[in-house]
């Protein structure tokens, strides 16, 4: 018997499917139950309720329906493998081995297009995998196609696709009688399996007693004819979630609706015969010429395409009895209206098309404002979603003590991509708002780093090997155990490998195997031979064959280096031998031999490494078995394992008893008495997938065709009919940037509309339909706050309110304001005696890291983490600087600068070839000029030692290279504000000595906003000297207390912008000092190739942005202690 089950409610499905196996136990006690399924969740689901019903679930298989068909095949018919040779793996590989003898015929033109250039088969087979699986799509919806071109038959009304693809088929099943493999596939066995049956002509005990088909939604019309078929000999029971009690679906012919109109369906209980049709006697005014229902309900209408079609299909086999056993719903809740009106194919919706229906809403349905069954939430950014989905479970969980987790399902269209935030917000929650989750159907890929790493391993013969690369391989634990490489000494080695030069490239061989000119540094080789040389011997030896020895990894930490040499001559080893082309057969150990040499095997890792194998060899067999002889390259095994594992889900905690997080997927119609629904945008669901260019079922479709869209569009529909007591929505309503609106999907615009049109508020019945749809849009939709310390998350007694108290004193401003760093800090002036000079200097180059370094003793080490992926073309600030100050030394002496350019090109510090010869050309003449400039004036210089008493204290410290005519510095670098105050400093305690002559500085290129390349201070006497130094001793102790907003760079910009030189005075003009403020701010905020002043660390703990009292404030001081300098300064 083929029995059809129909019911709104997955839940007494089970129960009715329970009851059959309680009350018809099988005639053999060791006979399996065969239940099939569509999804290991499904499957999961059923265990867990039949066991808890019936106190075990044992002795059962849940197959899916494919499986289950093909496993009928064998056992029934002779001569048909347990393996078929038209599986999409071996119709891949077969046709690779086909396409190119065909490409030269006509028919094929396009394709020979498409595979022009494809040296590294890479095309082809993508190509090969494309036509497989839509090869495959024919064997199960359009098997009658294939049937005919067999018979040498076109099909009529296809475009000329329909050539190439018959003559491959062709091609395709006479290559597989060439391997003499048995030529039977679904096609060809669906109708010979049927008339078997029929005849009884088989062995009956190869049947199972009985078959359940539970949770599947859909069927295609070929495996429908099957399980039809088989319902002649064992009890076939159909479980099919219909969420509408009438017939729904369309209709072949108006004789076809007589017979189903007179067929009536069986109540479960009763057995009492029941109308198919609300209206039987009209029934046939529900349909077009073409045979289509006009439903009645827009939502079903609109998202059941999928279930219609199924519904007709399952009519058109005319099941041996439809057995009806849907749920009246209790019209408690709006959600249990909606689906009420599914249920018994209602529309209430007012859209006010007259003026008697427009002006009030009485025709509506009234709800009370505490009903929440149904709502929607408009969020920011996936976070935040995420952030109001926890509060919103937690005000259920606390209004419903009943109400668990285990009963609340979460479902999005792409898991992976809200994966961090459920993790981040959901598994840092304090203990007392904890909720235990589980996240099912991620990415295999995704959810082990080793996989990764592995596919990682597998891009060897292509990879540049850059720096960042070869150590994010080193930061999958199993992989640096295997060469004992700790946390600890990863750290190390990212601060090596910088420090080494190393950029990319395993060494030359490595670089010219990738086309690309040969540098003989900046690869791992160069960088790893420094640091062994390093073990070896001192850089102060000077360059061992054209390389410096790099000093770090002497001693004690020359045991990581050797790790490192092992770890990379792996690499280079691999390298080579994934390079070469194989056959299928010789790749087949490759597998093993690469995750042994790689990878550290415990427990955890397990099963990931054997998840690999498994994949590798099941790859690899595919084409063993498809006889595919020419030799393969990694990068096909390579693309195709990737995408297994990204196929692969990790479900296994699907139903493990908390919170689930999973896919939007098909089969998830699982009752669950919470459904909440993340990430529903527009562009996002309905998922879109474009249909080949060349797939022949979208030019002539069928009913049964499966189309991405319809799929989400019935998914949606499923989870709003699977949802007992609340359903919750969420979606990105407006853009976290600029707060613009965004669109939802356009099924909740769809569901939200009807809703707005079929309901009202309590009292908003006098209103027209306009204000009262208004009105309920209002009350379901959550607008809800960008961030979470929002004032309105924490209103009280509102079903919005956050439970995050950590944001509470932000929210209601009663936090300790961050606006100051810090109050000030007592400092006794008294205690201090003396004040040395570099300590002075040392403050005024950078106030505030003084009063963090000096007073606080906090010191921000920053750790520069990005290394760079290519070999250097220009050097940065710091490494310019450094060389510069090398070069100028050498040439102040007037010795041969050819050692150092030997020094610097042997440690990999310089461009690469002709880039690092002119860039040395170039400094080597700037530093030159500054050279002849600096020993021009240099003399005989003696030292001042400092003893001054400057009143409060005693100024102390030596002054060093003081010459007859003053102070002479120089700085190999463009000078800077922070130079001049440095000579200021220096210029104010040598006139305090009582010398009487200038003092200057140079540099080279330009200085930050003036013409020259020099400070240059006029003499002051003595006397001005010591007060201008008591103002500094002041701003040093008052620095000390407080973090100064002295910052010379924005303060000079500021200063030369409206200091008047003629005058001696500042110019207060607005227009001047307007001017002199977007100067200051300038330097502030800095351009794109150079960094303000305020991004500086220390700074950004102290005065995060400029506002007004800040700016006051810099200006006061700058006038303070840098108007001074300016009066003096001569330059």
């Amino acid at each position: 018997m083929f029995r059809v089950y129909h019911s709104n409610q997955l839940d007494i499905l089970k129960e009715l499917m329970t009851i059959l196996i309680r009350d018809n136990p099988l005639p053999d006690p060791f006979g399996k139950e065969v239940i099939l399924v569509q999804s290991p969740g499904m499957s999961q689901w059923l265990q867990i309720q039949i066991a808890e019903k019936l106190g075990i679930a044992a002795n059962m298989e849940f197959p899916l329906p494919a499986t289950f068909i093909w496993q009928m095949f064998t056992q029934i018919l002779p001569d048909v493998p347990k393996d078929g040779a038209f599986s999409k793996d071996a119709m891949k590989w077969k046709l690779m081995t086909l396409l190119p003898n065909l490409l030269a015929e006509p028919e094929f033109l396009s394709l020979r297009h498409y595979l022009d250039q494809d040296s590294d088969k890479r095309k082809i087979h993508q190509l090969a995998g494309r036509i497989a699986d839509l090869f495959d799509q024919y064997l199960v919806y359009r098997p009658q196609w294939l049937e005919s071109w067999e018979d040498g038959q076109l099909i009529d009304g296809l475009s000329s696709n329909q050539l190439w693809q018959k003559r491959l088929w062709s091609e395709l099943t006479e290559y597989t009688r060439r391997l003499q493999q048995p030529l039977w596939h679904r096609a060809n066995l669906y109708q010979r399996f049927i008339s078997t049956l029929e005849s009884g002509d088989f062995p009956p005990g190869n049947l199972p007693s009985r078959v359940f088909i539970c949770g599947i939604s859909t069927l295609p019309p070929a495996y429908l004819q099957v399980f039809k078929a088989l319902g002649q000999h064992i009890d076939i029971h159909l479980m099919f979630t219909n969420p509408c009690q009438y017939y729904w679906g369309d209709i072949q012919s108006y004789t076809f609706l007589a017979k189903l109109n007179s067929r009536k369906p069986k109540h479960h209980q009763s057995s009492q015969l029941l109308e198919r049709f609300k209206d039987p006697e009209n029934a046939s005014s529900l349909f077009n010429e073409e045979g289509e229902q006009n439903l009645n309900n827009p939502l079903l209408a609109s998202w059941g395409k999928l279930g219609r079609d199924n519904l007709y299909l399952l009519s058109q086999l005319e099941p041996d009895s439809d057995i009806h056993a849907f749920v009246e719903l209790e019209p408690d809740c709006i959600l249990h209206q909606v689906q009420r009106d599914i249920l018994d194919l209602e529309d209430y919706a007012q859209i006010g098309a007259t003026e008697n229906t427009f002006k009030n809403s009485l025709k509506k349905r009234p709800f009370d404002c505490t009903d929440r069954s149904l709502t929607f939430h408009s969020c920011h950014s996936p976070q935040r979603e995420v952030e109001v989905l926890q509060d919103q479970i937690l005000h259920l969980l606390d209004d419903n003590p009943s109400l668990t987790p285990r009963d609340i399902i979460v479902m999005m269209a792409d898991i992976d991509s809200y994966a961090p935030y459920i993790q981040a917000v959901f598994g840092n929650a304090p203990s007392e708002r904890y909720i235990p989750f589980a996240i099912s159907d991620r990415k295999a890929s995704q959810a082990h780093p080793v996989l990764q790493a592995f596919i990682n391993l597998l891009d060897l013969p292509q990879s540049r090997f850059t720096a960042e690369q070869v150590l994010a391989l080193l930061e999958v634990p199993a992989l640096a155990g295997k060469f004992s490489i700790q946390e600890e000494g990863l750290r190390l080695l990212r601060r090596w490998v910088k420090e080494s030069g190393i950029c990319w490239g395993l060494d030359d061989d490595n670089i010219e195997a990738l086309s690309l000119p040969v540098t003989g540094q900046n690869t791992w080789r160069f960088g790893l031979t420094r640091m062994l040389l390093g073990y070896a011997m001192d850089s102060h030896a000077g360059p061992w064959n054209a390389v410096l020895p790099y000093d770090e990894s002497s001693g004690l930490a020359a045991e990581l280096a050797g790790q490192l040499a092992e770890f990379l001559m792996e690499l280079n080893h691999w390298r080579k031998i994934l390079g070469e082309d194989r056959k299928l057969a010789e790749w087949l150990t490759v597998c093993p031999q690469l995750l042994d040499t790689f990878f550290e095997v415990d427990e955890e890792t397990e099963l990931v490494l054997a998840l690999i194998t498994q994949q590798w060899q099941k790859l690899i067999e595919g084409g063993l078995n498809a006889h595919y002889g020419e030799s393969v390259p990694l990068v096909l095994l390579r693309d195709e394992l990737a995408f297994r594992f990204d196929d692969e889900k990790i479900s296994q905690r699907f139903l493990a008893g908390s919170l689930n997080f999973c896919t939007l997927m098909p089969m998830r119609s699982i009752p669950f008495k919470v459904v909440c629904l993340l990430g529903m945008n527009d562009g996002v669901y309905p998922r879109t997938i474009q249909p080949l260019g060349f797939d022949l079922m979208v030019e002539k479709t069928q009913r049964g065709d499966r189309k991405r869209r319809d799929d989400d569009r019935y998914l949606f529909l499923e989870a709003l009919v699977s949802a007992e007591q609340y359903l919750y929505i969420s979606y990105i309503g407006k853009s976290i940037r600029d707060d613009t609106e965004c669109n939802p999907s356009v099924l909740i615009n769809e569901l939200l509309d009807y809703v707005c049109q079929s309901f009202c508020l309590s009292g908003d019945e006098i209103l027209n339909v306009d204000d009262s749809s208004r009105n309920v849009r209002n009350y379901l939709l959550s607008q809800h706050a960008r961030v979470p310390f929002a004032t309105e998350n924490f209103l009280p007694n509102h079903y919005r309110q956050s439970y995050a108290s950590e944001w509470l004193p932000a929210a209601t401003q009663q936090g300790i304001s961050n606006g100051d760093f810090c109050h000030p800090i007592e400092f006794d002036c008294s205690e201090v005696k003396e004040i040395s000079l570099d300590e002075l200097i040392r403050f005024y180059r950078h106030p505030v890291r003084a009063f963090f370094q000096q007073r606080l003793k906090v010191h921000f080490v920053i750790e520069e983490m990005e290394l760079p992926e290519e070999e250097p073309f220009v050097l940065d600030n710091l490494q310019r600087y450094q060389f510069n100050q090398l070069l100028l030394s050498i040439l102040l002496e007037q010795g041969p600068p050819d050692a150092l350019f030997a020094h610097l090109k042997a440690s990999g510090g310089l461009p690469y070839g002709a880039f690092g010869e002119v860039y040395w050309m170039n400094q080597l003449e700037s530093m030159q000029l500054l050279a002849d400039k600096v020993n021009g004036e240099k003399m005989d210089s003696f030292s001042v030692d400092l003893y001054e008493n400057l009143g409060t204290v005693v100024l102390t410290g030596r002054i060093n290279q003081v010459q007859n005519d003053g102070i002479l510095r120089w700085r190999p670098a463009n000078l800077t504000a922070n130079d001049g105050i440095q000579l200021w400093i220096e210029h104010l305690a040598y006139c305090l000595s009582g010398r009487t002559n200038e003092s200057r500085m140079y540099g080279k290129g330009e200085k930050e906003g003036r013409k020259g390349k020099e400070w240059r201070f006029l003499p002051l006497n003595k006397d001005e000297a010591k007060e201008i130094l008591n103002q500094m001793v002041r701003g040093y102790f008052k620095g000390m207390s407080e973090p100064l907003p002295l910052f010379c760079r924005s303060g000079w910009a500021w200063l030369e912008a409206c200091f008047d030189k003629k005058k001696q005075e500042i110019n207060l003009n607005d227009e001047a000092q307007q001017r002199a403020e977007n100067k200051l701010i300038e330097q502030w905020l800095g351009t794109h190739d150079r960094k303000g002043e305020g991004s500086d660390h220390y700074v950004q703990r102290a005065f995060r942005q400029v506002d007004q009292l800040l700016l006051e404030r810099m200006k006061c001081e700058i006038q303070s202690y840098l108007l001074p300098m300016a009066r003096y300064s001569s330059s």
